[in-house]
């Protein structure tokens, strides 16, 4: 009997420290919860993105993570993190990519696995620093069906950011459609070169942008790249480029979808080069041209006053 009522005991024990330990590994179970930013409307950034994870709870202070974080359905590339976020840059757009992660004793021992995560990114692109144009080129895209924002979209109130370093955009030769085109905020970018292949904006085409001489670019002396953009869908918005002295680049447009607006470049006297466009299409929104150097009317235009 008392072999038995020690043998009892022994199996109870077995029992508890066994329960014991599936309970320690739920409570450090890893439950990363999806903080993606999505502040850029369009879907998750492909550039400057976070992805953040909240560890479980009773996860040891001085622990570590790996994520695993690419394209396939089982990622398996590594990231060693020594906090709970991973920032990234330069995802492919329209991509699903899925994630996951390990929490990691501070003697290397695995703690807990978290689920397979996914996310897909959106269509938009926004680059504002040089080293940003030379990575989103290293894509080879021919199509970027969202928007492509080169510099800053600024809103109408609140603070604008610092003007970016981009200086040259020859390395984007191989784009030939774009969903929406924003070149705005740019300090050091003297002209467009390498949107040269660029046929059909979509959407509107911004160079230039804001409200009350805020946006633009400074530094802009010519457009004359964007010779092959026969089509845009919506406006053509050419806003506060202090140095811009001709629209050399715009003499084979064939369809403006909505407005005309060109105002508030200081330098601007030639407009000479939509004298084809007025004569033979129709602009389907307004035509706003103000102040600017010369701010001709269409008519002005079509009749060969086109220049100061």
């Amino acid at each position: 009997m008392k072999k038995i009522f020690e043998m009892s005991i022994f199996i109870l024990l077995i029992f508890i420290v066994s329960c014991s330990e599936n309970e320690g590994e739920i409570e450090l179970e890893v439950l990363p919860v999806e903080k993606i930013n999505v502040s850029v409307a369009g879907g998750i950034p492909v550039m400057n993105g976070t992805i953040e994870f909240i560890a479980g709870e009773n996860t040891p202070k001085d622990a570590s993570y790996r994520m695993y974080f690419d394209t396939s359905e089982n990622p398996s590339t590594l990231f060693n993190l020594e906090t709970t976020e991973k920032k990234y840059n330069n995802l492919k757009i329209n991509q699903k990519y899925y994630w996951r992660v390990e929490t990691i004793s501070n003697n290397g021992n695995i703690l807990a696995n978290s689920p397979i995560w996914s996310f897909t990114t959106g269509n938009n692109v926004t680059i504002r620093t040089q080293e940003e144009v030379e990575l989103l080129s290293n894509h080879k895209y021919t199509i970027i069906p969202g928007t492509l924002t080169i510099g800053d979209f600024i809103p109408l109130s609140g603070t604008i950011p610092n003007p970016t370093n981009i200086s040259n955009l020859s390395s984007l030769n191989n784009i030939i459609q774009i969903g929406q085109l924003v070149i705005n905020n740019n300090s050091q970018l003297k002209n467009l070169n390498g949107l040269g292949n660029v046929e059909t904006i979509d959407g509107s085409l911004f160079i230039g942008q804001g409200l009350d001489m805020k946006g633009g670019n400074s530094s802009l002396e010519n457009i004359n790249d964007l010779q092959n953009i026969k089509s845009i869908g919506g406006h053509l918005i050419i806003y506060n480029n202090s140095k811009l002295e001709n629209l050399k680049g715009l003499d084979n447009l064939e369809s403006i979808g909505r407005d005309l607006i060109i105002e508030n470049n200081e330098n601007l006297t030639d407009l000479c080069s939509l004298k084809s466009f007025l004569e033979n299409f129709e602009i389907k929104g307004n035509y706003s041209v103000k102040e600017n150097n010369f701010n001709p009317t269409k008519e002005n235009i079509i009749e060969g006053n086109c220049k100061k």
